[in-house]
This record gives C-alpha cells, structure tokens and sequence, in this order.
C-alpha cells in the first residue's frame, strides 16, 4: 500500500521508476492498488519494474503463472515457440497490474556450470540458442507494452563467484 510517506517521497524525490520486490506483491488486485498509488503519487508516469524471469527468479505469487527455469526451455527441441509462450503469458499478467518493464531475460551464456548465480536461469550454453530464444522471449513480452530488459553484464555466465561468494565445486573438479 502506499502510504503518505511512500507517497511524499515519490513526489518530493521526482522519481522516475520503481522496482517491486516480492515483499511488496501479494495479491493481483493489491499490486495494480499498489501500481495505481505510486503512479498518483508522481509527477510522471513511472517506469515499474519487476525481476520475473520464470524458475527460481519470480516476484509475482500465486495466481501468476509459474514456468520453468529458461535452460529448461532451452533444452526443448522447439524451444523458440515456447520462449514466445512464456513472455506473451507474462507481458500480459504483468500489463494487467501496470507494470511497464521486466528485468528479465536472462542474457548470460552459461557456460561454466559452478556458476552460484546464473545456472538455470541461462537459455543455454551455446550463444546462438540464447540469442534466438532471448530474441522470441523479448518480442512477445514487449507486443504486450511491457519493456524487456536483458541482463546481466557480458561474461557473467562465465564466472564462479559473484559477490565474493565462491561457488560450491565438486572435490574431483
């Protein structure tokens, strides 16, 4: 719920975005509420972003649908339709509560599978995969008006640590 002081702030700040976090999503109504009061708020209409990626990375609760992490979707033979699938399922659940961005998805090539951060969350190990199912992704979430964001920074798909958190390796790695 926004609150005089969430509100206040937002005006008195002149913010320009948002992102929701699951602390703040509980219910499809209460987030378009929520959604509705930080745009009042505001001098101008907000960006309001979420990180819903599918798998272990969604924000949204039940009744949101729930779908499988992407390197799922990048093992299916046909992994292309079911990427458009899943981003025309979530561009229009997400739209239905306001929400105008998606941190998501998921652009990393996975290529180092010790990686404690990226893992499942990568289409594939192999570029082109990543490129055509990102591709199919984005172009469905976006005919929804809701902005794909593709992350993270090249190469971090690639790494063993984020955060200075070493990643677990097996003894015989």
């Amino acid at each position: 719920k926004v609150t005089p002081e969430t509100a206040a702030f937002v005006k008195e700040a002149g913010s320009g975005g948002v992102i929701l976090f699951k602390r703040n999503l509980e219910t499809p109504r209460q987030i378009s509420e929520l959604i509705r009061g930080l745009n009042d708020a505001a001098e101008v209409p907000l960006i309001i972003g979420v990180d819903q990626e599918g798998g272990r990375v969604a924000r949204l609760p039940l009744p949101f649908a729930k779908v499988p992490p992407m390197a799922l979707v990048g093992a299916l033979e046909d992994g292309g339709s079911f990427a458009a699938k899943i981003g025309e399922i979530m561009g229009r659940e997400l739209a239905a509560c306001g929400f105008n961005i998606d941190f998501s998805p998921v652009l990393d090539v996975g290529t180092n599978k010790f990686n404690p951060v990226i893992g499942d969350r990568a289409f594939s190990s192999v570029p082109e995969t990543v490129s055509r199912l990102g591709k199919a992704f984005i172009g469905a979430l976006q005919s929804h008006g809701v902005a794909a964001c593709g992350k993270h920074f090249p190469g971090h798909g690639d790494t063993d640590v984020d955060f200075f958190r070493p990643a677990k390796r097996s003894p015989d790695a």
